[in-house]
């Protein structure tokens, strides 16, 4: 019988079901059971109840659920909204999760609201920022270093003090990747360069010993072996021990750059208009970052923890004691020179720098010790500039995840063009020169944009065209149920057949 009807059976017969005994009455209990409508299961659980309990287990248990949904006074609903304009007034991050533990840390609350209710509020309230749509976490590969001082992350970024010209400094933030500890971030009046970049890693060496790992952007300032060359940052950091690493693309990974816009929340509430400000705030930023704010991509159990507690409690690699051998050093560069001048790349870049040629692996030893593989990287550089080599994505060598062939990766040209399943599609120049990732089902394939996560387009599968120009490229206006953040005007000039290159008799 459900639990339904046997929490449905009366008091009454409960009573008779206590009191009946085979022997005195006569009865067996398969007769008495169906005498009264019930089971021989319902009959033996109550016998049981009984039999533990007493003749107070006669009574049903409360039907009330084990974990009753909480109800909330306005009192502290409101003390939530207020919770949020607090911390947005302060340069801290004010979302649900935030105001979760702003009522754990700083008020005290032992048992505060769930983060999606404090989500729902803040909804209700209309005070929540409507966000554009994302890409897919489950797109995301995510990945940190197990150990602390594994990795470090330095990255520069330019921030404009609250004086009257807004004054523009370089902030180099540095942070340790599996604790996202806050290993000492400093300011600097001069604009991007090696020296500034080495001053910041050598105070955090002195103060937390030596990573075994580096990861920069391909700055000037940081990594330039891919350009067949060494930085004076990359050898100095082998002379450490330690091993300087870039990322793929002209920017660096995106943790840095979700880290600067935490630190310029911080510092733009509080509106420095010097220099000697700015570093002052930045050691209140560092005490807060590291003992105050718990870190979303830090999580032990069911809390998120501090980078401070992270550093403490997780292991530690073991520190490098050796200088990097450097003809074991050149050999890295040589082969990240080749693997970064592929053909498609040398396509786009007509000279290489320094006289390094891509034969050059027969004479390692004579380019190691020439002194055009050196680069003064002590004078600031002009953060704005473009990369050396354009970065290029290969739609048709490109990994692809999805049964359609789409590449995980494309690049949408300087013509604002994508190439997609054999088309050229028209999405607009003021996307042009940017790289966009793709999330493909069944019978959908959307785009995001890489340096914010947004959507950019999407359309139906299969690709079916509203209209076929003669041209050779298509206004992705032309595909059919096709959606489009900022849709790019249709311009029929755009989609006429090509001029003929022939020259005429």
């Amino acid at each position: 019988m459900g639990w339904n009807t046997k929490m449905a059976i009366s008091t009454h017969l409960r009573k008779k079901i206590a009191d009946f005994d085979p022997v005195r009455d006569g009865r067996t209990v398969t007769q008495f059971c169906k005498d009264i409508g019930v089971s021989r299961q319902t009959y033996a659980n109550i016998k049981r109840r009984v039999e533990q309990r007493g003749r107070a287990g006669i009574l049903p248990d409360s039907t009330a659920p084990h974990s009753p949904a909480r109800i909330y006074d306005d009192h502290l609903r409101q003390k939530v909204i207020t919770a949020r304009s607090v911390l947005k007034a302060q340069g801290r991050d004010y979302g649900p999760w935030s105001i979760y533990y702003y009522l754990i840390d700083d008020l005290g609350l032992e048992h505060p609201p769930a983060r999606s209710t404090i989500a729902l509020w803040l909804h209700e309230a209309g005070v929540a920022e409507a966000n554009a749509r994302k890409r897919p976490r489950k797109s995301f590969k995510r990945w940190a270093r197990d150990k602390v001082d594994e990795l470090w992350q330095l990255d520069g970024f330019v921030y404009r003090l609250f004086d009257t010209p807004h004054t523009q400094i370089t902030i180099y933030q540095l942070v340790d990747d599996a604790s996202r500890f806050d290993l000492g971030s400093q300011a600097f009046a001069a604009k991007e360069n090696g020296f500034d970049a080495r001053t910041t890693l050598a105070a955090a060496i002195e103060t937390y010993g030596r990573p075994q790992e580096l990861l920069t952007d391909n700055g000037e300032a940081f990594a330039t072996y891919h350009r067949g060359r060494l930085s004076d940052t990359e050898r100095w950091l082998a002379a450490q021990g330690i091993w300087s690493i870039a990322g793929f693309g002209p920017q660096t990974q995106g943790k840095d750059e979700r880290s600067h816009q935490t630190m310029t929340k911080f510092l733009d509430a509080r509106q420095p208009t010097t220099l000697q400000h700015v570093k002052q705030l930045l050691d209140d930023y560092r005490e807060f970052y590291n003992t105050r704010r718990r870190h979303q991509g830090l999580l032990v159990g069911k809390m998120h923890i501090t980078p401070a507690q992270a550093r403490e409690h997780f292991a530690h690699a073991q520190s490098p004691t050796q200088p990097i051998d450097p003809d074991v050093l050149w050999a890295k560069i040589v082969k990240s020179y080749r693997d970064t001048h592929s053909e498609s790349a040398i396509h786009h870049e007509h000279r290489i720098e320094n006289g390094v040629k891509e034969a050059m692996a027969p004479v390692v030893g004579e380019v190691a010790a020439s002194p055009t593989t050196i680069d003064d990287d002590n004078e600031p550089i002009q953060q704005e500039s473009s990369p050396t080599i354009s970065p290029t994505v290969d739609g048709l060598s490109a990994q692809s995840s999805n049964a359609w062939g789409i590449p995980d990766t494309l690049w949408i040209n300087k013509s604002g063009v994508v190439r997609i399943l054999g088309y050229g599609f028209y999405v607009g120049l003021r996307f042009k020169n940017r790289l966009i990732y793709s999330h493909v089902t069944d019978d959908t394939a959307e785009f995001f944009t890489d340096h914010d996560g947004e959507a950019l387009f999407s359309f139906p599968l299969p690709i079916k065209l509203l209209e076929r120009p003669a041209g050779g490229q298509i206004n992705i206006g032309h595909v059919e149920g096709m959606w489009h953040r900022r849709p790019p005007e249709i311009k029929p000039i755009l989609s006429r057949p090509r001029p003929s290159r022939r020259k005429k008799p």
